[in-house]
């Protein structure tokens, strides 16, 4: 009987030893054709919450890249339309164009005011048109309403989101106060600035990229203290307006008129340097999104080289330690064919 047992507890032990092996052998031929230094999180936990750590943070890094991209798209989309606007084509002339052909406008040059003012009235009433471009179903310079046009002509007046953009704080106080909400809306989206917030639970700015554009910001809105438009149509609309009105010679009809043309003619020039200098602001916004976008990438890519080095195994490596897997499993069927011999002849006899 003590015989037995003792043979029983060796067959125990050894097919437990030959399942290890087995299970070896089968791991490490599973490790040469997905190169994985594991498979599970049993197997290796340390480098395996590593490697999950790092994965987040390749998500969250894939993400940004996604964001950097359509703000890239959307800025160009914007740029470009700003850039039709101020440099023009050779069909028509952009805003340098506009006031070069007011420059030369003098009293010996009267009947040039006529032609000009028609040109002026054409550009006013397209740059509405422009500015309503759109990028992937979203108007650009509608700020947080980017699914409606936000510039419309009403007659005279323009009109951004509904409200005149000429309203001032004297002529419609809450018009005014809507125009002031609508250039300051924000929408603030992560590219990898940190997206932090403050003691009081508030994003803090200087952490994400504001991606909401505002035409206001461009082409300005209210009136100035003597009462003209600050938008750079408006004031282009009325400009051409008064330039019409001179008749065939080129006359005003008023000392009062020529006086208003005159006065509106150096703050239309004032309106397209602003207009200008918005526009260079928005290639410096576009430079800095490419920049970060290329260190997102960098990013990207070192993260990928880490994950690599947690989870990928050294070909070498893993084709020595399935040889040895198969060497070990196969000296354990042959420690099993002796045991079951042995134990067929004591058996026999």
């Amino acid at each position: 009987m003590a015989f037995r047992v003792t043979t029983n507890g060796m067959y125990r032990a050894y097919k437990s030893t030959l399942i290890r092996t087995n299970n070896k052998l089968q791991r490490s031929m599973e490790n040469v054709s997905t190169h994985r230094a594991f498979s599970s999180y049993a197997e290796d936990p340390s480098s395996a919450s590593k490697a999950f750590q790092l994965r987040r943070n390749m998500w969250r890094t894939e993400d940004q890249i996604s964001n950097s991209n359509y703000l890239i798209a959307k800025f160009e989309t914007g740029y470009n339309a700003m850039a039709f606007i101020v440099d023009g084509t050779e069909e028509k002339p952009g805003l340098d164009g506009l006031v070069d052909a007011l420059s030369g406008i003098t009293a010996t040059a009267g009947q040039a005011r006529n032609a000009l003012g028609q040109s002026l009235v054409a550009k006013a009433e397209s740059i509405a048109l422009d500015m309503n471009v759109s990028y992937s179903e979203d108007f650009v310079f509608a700020g947080n309403d980017g699914l409606n046009a936000p510039f419309t002509w009403d007659g005279d007046r323009l009109l951004y989101r509904g409200v005149d953009v000429s309203a001032s704080e004297e002529t419609d106080p809450e018009a005014y106060s809507k125009l002031q909400a609508m250039n300051g809306e924000k929408s603030f989206v992560d590219i990898g600035l940190g997206m932090q917030e403050d003691s009081d639970g508030k994003l803090i700015e200087s952490s994400a990229f504001n991606g909401s554009f505002s035409g206001l910001s461009f082409l300005n809105y209210g009136l100035d203290e003597d009462g003209d438009p600050k938008n750079l149509a408006v004031l282009m609309r009325q400009l051409g307006k008064l330039f019409l009105n001179t008749g065939d010679n080129g006359e005003f009809p008023s000392k009062e008129a020529e006086q208003t043309a005159n006065r509106m003619v150096d703050k239309l020039k004032n309106a397209v340097n602003y207009a200008q200098e918005q526009h260079v602001r928005m290639s410096a916004d576009a430079s800095y999104l490419r920049t970060n976008l290329n260190q997102l990438t960098d990013t990207r890519y070192t993260l990928n080289e880490e994950i690599d080095s947690l989870e990928q195994q050294d070909p070498a490596n893993a084709i020595m330690d399935m040889y040895w897997a198969q060497y070990c499993y196969q000296a354990s069927l042959r420690i099993g064919n002796d045991l079951l011999s042995q134990s067929l002849f004591d058996f026999m006899s």
